[in-house]
């Protein structure tokens, strides 16, 4: 028993016996209250800024950040790492997972939860799927279609066309961006939140999404990622990781200041 629990258990990783509160406001109507364990290792203190004023004129637009396919307004981050109970040689830690709350602006107006996740899983299966290749990863799905047909008729076999798109969607699955056509809806503390995950076959990275709106222009994201390193997604660690994610969520509130003013 000792000996499995040396070769499959972990160190690190989130402990909810200590906790740290932080909180953000938006436009000064809306309160984002966390309350999430210590970040392990502990995060570095730094200035933050505490209000953002997303619906001021050109603000998103002159503010926001850009990874792949998401355009985002970066509010808070927290981070928990899993290392081997019994240190190994040139592996470090066995993987983390990464919560980042962000704020994006939605490509039209939004009346519902609904109508976000929709929304949302339109804009990322469109940019993947553009046939404009760019900067980002625009189009990247396009441009590996592209790739294998090319491949595919410089070889001396002849494929048919149920051949190449099993391939192409092979290909896809393997280096691409699948499409995501699926989305549920969850309410914590409350507050009506869209889920759904990110990645394909790529066991290294995970990201599990929940979207919710703040206005009919903008909408809060959570963004959970698990990253393995050297270690599958099968082992106890990420399992426990992945588990710890709705207990997560359960530490972050949102407050409407205008409509508790009203009352």
């Amino acid at each position: 028993m000792l000996i499995k629990k040396l070769l499959y258990g972990y160190r690190g990783g989130v402990n909810f016996k200590y906790f740290s509160q932080e909180f953000y406001t938006l436009d000064e109507k809306i309160k984002v209250d966390l309350n999430l364990p210590i970040c392990n290792p502990i995060k570095p203190k730094k200035a933050k800024l505490v209000n953002y004023p997303l619906s001021s004129p050109d603000w998103f637009e002159t503010n926001y950040n850009q990874i792949l396919h998401s355009k985002y307004i970066p509010i808070h981050e927290a981070y928990w790492f899993y290392w081997p109970v019994i240190p190994v040689p040139f592996q470090g830690e066995l993987g983390n997972l990464r919560l980042n709350i962000t704020a994006s602006k939605a490509m039209s107006p939004v009346s519902n939860i609904d109508e976000l996740g929709l929304i949302i899983l339109k804009e990322y299966n469109d940019y993947y799927n553009s046939s404009v290749i760019g900067k980002y990863f625009k189009g990247h799905n396009v441009k590996l279609a592209n790739n294998m047909n090319q491949e595919l008729d410089r070889r001396a076999t002849k494929y048919s066309r149920e051949e190449r798109e099993d391939l192409i969607a092979s290909c896809i699955f393997e280096s691409g961006f699948p499409e995501i056509n699926h989305f549920e809806k969850n309410n914590v503390n409350g507050i009506e939140w869209v889920r759904y995950i990110e990645g394909g076959s790529d066991v290294m990275q995970k990201k599990y999404v929940y979207a919710t709106l703040l206005n009919e222009e903008f909408y809060l994201l959570a963004n959970f990622t698990l990253v393995t390193n050297m270690s599958h997604s099968g082992k106890k660690w990420y399992k426990d990781a992945e588990a710890s994610i709705p207990r997560l969520m359960e530490g972050i509130n949102l407050e409407f200041l205008d409509v508790i003013e009203k009352n």
